[in-house]
């Protein structure tokens, strides 16, 4: 309510400093056309009233006209109509406060009864509250008891469940045997072809057989060029090796091998390394794997 006071004193304050400018201005205009001392107080003292008169009407223009048709426009806007809502609703609240504590009975506590027994003796009977006292004390075993029950509710709740547990050891157990087959593959092609191959075509051999065995597709490689002591039959016979023992189609074996080998198997189509893979009449140097073949996953 102060803040309100003093605004309005600050704006009709400064209302009638701009009046009284605009009478002096026009008391120094008709000095300066000649007029006399008393017409100029005159004209400021006309000026001043129809300034005020002109605020005055134009105040009350739109108050009456101009405030409520502007309000009805904004009103259509949700974000001022909340915040009229939040404006007027403290105003309500106030009032609804001051009339709750005024309707309130005022309630004296009553006091403890005197008994007297006799003329030196006066007792005191203090009603005993026994069962109020079992009530407070069993509010906090119930609480307490909540709160373990929760608790534990949490705990079990963080606990994996059997089917997790189940298939986390299994999915352990694949990864597992996956990596065993994978190693023992690799161990058979360093021993298989470490007397054809130098170290570094070696060890990217090994890098190819593993990217081909944990991705689907074929990965992209640079031939390697063995030994003239392996014929086309023994190169065949390695892929085959590895193909079934990674569960490999003969045709993406084969496809894999001739991009491997591309110098050895330069003269056979992949459709012919597909259908000879496993032949045995011809000599050779490396044989058919039956115990690499026939890992298991």
């Amino acid at each position: 309510m102060e803040q309100k006071k003093i605004e309005h004193i600050t704006l009709h304050l400064i209302v009638f400093s701009t009046i009284a400018i605009i009478g002096v201005l026009a008391r120094q205009t008709v000095l300066h056309y000649g007029w006399d001392e008393f017409s100029s107080y005159l004209i400021l003292v006309v000026c001043s009233i129809i300034m005020g008169a002109i605020y005055l009407n134009l105040q009350m223009v739109f108050r009456q006209i101009l405030s409520p048709t502007i309000e009805k426009c904004f009103m259509r806007f949700e974000c001022y109509r909340n915040k009229a809502v939040v404006i007027e609703t403290p105003i309500e609240h106030q009032e609804l406060i001051e009339n709750n504590v005024d309707t309130k009975p005022i309630v004296s506590k009553s006091e403890p009864e005197i008994e007297t027994t006799s003329d030196t003796t006066e007792e005191v009977s203090i009603p005993s509250l026994p069962e109020s006292n079992e009530d407070v004390a069993e509010l906090p075993k119930e609480e307490a008891t909540s709160s373990t029950t929760n608790n534990t509710f949490i705990e079990e709740s963080n606990q994996p469940s059997e089917y997790e547990i189940l298939r986390a050891h299994a999915m352990a157990e694949k990864e597992r045997a996956s990596q065993e087959k994978l190693n023992k593959v690799i161990a058979y092609t360093k021993q298989t072809l470490v007397s054809y191959l130098d170290e570094t075509a070696l060890n990217r051999l090994c890098g190819y057989v593993t990217e081909y065995y944990l991705s689907d597709a074929l990965p992209k490689v640079e031939p390697i060029k063995v030994d003239f002591q392996l014929k086309t039959i023994d190169i065949m016979h390695f892929g085959w090796n590895i193909g079934k023992a990674f569960s490999k189609p003969r045709l993406q074996t084969a496809t894999f091998i001739k991009r491997v080998f591309a110098h050895t198997l330069r003269d056979s189509e992949i459709s012919t390394i597909e259908r000879k893979m496993s032949h045995t009449e011809s000599e050779c140097k490396i044989k058919l794997d039956r115990t690499i073949a026939l890992a298991k996953s």
